[in-house]
């Protein structure tokens, strides 16, 4: 079964399902659209399996994103008002550049750097949506900052 196919016939209800065990619907939404971020990530690997393999895959993968997405919550502590007016925000030209660079990274480079700094994932989170050892994650993101930095050095010297 294709993962668009799969989207068809399972996030609706996928999405009810996280609800219930949740009580958010928000973030049962939120965690269904992270089960099918991980599940293109793993397309090859999924699009082999059986249907009920890849169901059971993605369900699983949507209520771990769940659990996660609430124990985040959980360490959450909201700024007084005054730290966070002084808060630094991030220049849009800077996210700009740093999804270039990542955008030249390799997809199996590109896909954990983009959970870890775009999503928040930590290592363990990303490995679980990736079917990868957190070991693996952190060398990939070690191999890729260490691609990104090399490559914004190179794009500094071409410029200045």
């Amino acid at each position: 079964m294709l993962i668009g196919e799969a989207y068809r016939q399972y996030g609706g209800a996928m999405v009810q399902a996280m609800a219930r065990f949740s009580g958010d619907g928000e973030a049962a939404g939120d965690a269904v659209s992270r089960a099918f971020t991980a599940a293109l990530v793993n397309r090859q690997m999924l699009e082999r399996m059986p249907e009920p393999a890849m169901k059971a895959w993605l369900y699983a993968t949507a209520r771990n994103a769940l659990v996660d997405m609430k124990r985040r919550d959980q360490r959450w502590q909201p700024l007084p008002e005054e730290e966070l007016a002084d808060a630094h925000q991030p220049d849009l030209t800077d996210r700009l550049a740093a999804e270039e660079l990542v955008a030249g990274l390799p997809p199996s480079l590109a896909a954990p750097v983009r959970m870890k700094f775009f999503q928040g994932m930590n290592a363990t989170e990303i490995g679980r949506a990736m079917g990868l050892p957190p070991a693996t994650v952190r060398t990939r993101l070690r191999t890729a900052l260490r691609l990104m930095r090399r490559r914004y050095t190179m794009q500094g010297e071409n410029h200045g």
